[in-house]
């Protein structure tokens, strides 16, 4: 059996590693078919959610040799290389407007970095910096955005009278994937909760909002049969190690993680 890892959170990373990776991307797939499209989920954290990001980012990315065995390797999809803004505010820690703005503007120049542009960041301009950022790119292809953990700012000063500053910031800066969305040829966004008065929601009238939808509810985690198909050497040596009955140790999983 392949190797587990809770510590490795990139799909590249996990495929070049060896380590078991429960196949998910019949619903990447589904998302990438069409020509375009603006996706928001919500989940909890270590849910997966950076990981479909990193999956996301490798197929927009064209390696496709990463994918071989997996489910979109044989779909119809072209694996055309497109530009990609990967905007991760997992880490961010400002507690207030400034030190946001500061944060984002580090971003924007990280990103700048890895596509070797000539652009120079304003950490008081941060909406037309973006907008900059995307413009540059998008010249050669479409642009692909993939912003995870959107709302880590938010929950870091949601208690706090800072929180209005910070959701000003926040709207003017997500508000350039509104206003570039002709340049852009996938957006995907990711967090715990959706706050309604986050420019993203109320200014993107075509995010398409999967949180809740049916066709991709088990896109994220695992179901019980995932779980006993890809984990069944695992479950047998333990099941064996300690001399329980398979049946009721996967019981007991089940009890331990509450089903």
């Amino acid at each position: 059996m392949k190797d587990l890892t809770s510590s490795v959170y990139t799909f590249e990373k996990l495929i070049r590693g060896n380590y078991l990776y429960v196949d998910k991307t019949e619903y990447i797939w589904k998302l990438v078919r069409p020509a375009s499209g603006i996706y928001f989920m919500s989940r909890p954290r270590r849910f997966g959610k950076s990981l479909t990001v990193s999956t996301l980012k490798a197929v927009f990315q064209g390696k496709k040799e990463l994918f071989k065995g997996l489910a979109i390797h044989g779909k119809e999809y072209d694996w055309k290389e497109y530009p990609v803004i990967h905007l991760d505010m997992g880490n961010c820690d400002a507690r207030n407007a400034p030190a946001l703005r500061k944060y984002l503007g580090g971003v924007l120049r990280k990103e700048v970095a890895v596509h070797g542009l000539p652009i120079e960041i304003d950490d008081d301009q941060l909406a037309i910096s973006f907008a900059l950022l995307i413009t540059a790119l998008s010249k050669t292809a479409p642009v692909v955005i993939l912003v995870d953990e959107y709302d880590k700012p938010i929950l870091n000063t949601i208690q706090s009278p800072e929180v209005h500053q910070v959701l000003e910031v926040l709207k003017g800066f997500y508000s350039t994937i509104k206003t570039c969305a002709d340049q852009e040829r996938f957006v995907f966004v990711t967090g715990v909760s959706k706050f309604c008065h986050v420019s993203l929601f109320s200014d993107l009238n075509n995010l398409y909002d999967i949180t809740m939808h049916a066709e991709f509810a088990t896109m994220l985690g695992y179901t019980q049969q995932e779980f006993e198909d890809n984990f069944r050497e695992k479950i047998d040596q333990t099941s064996a190690h300690l001399k329980i009955p398979r049946g009721e140790l996967l019981q007991k999983i089940k009890d331990w993680y509450d089903g």
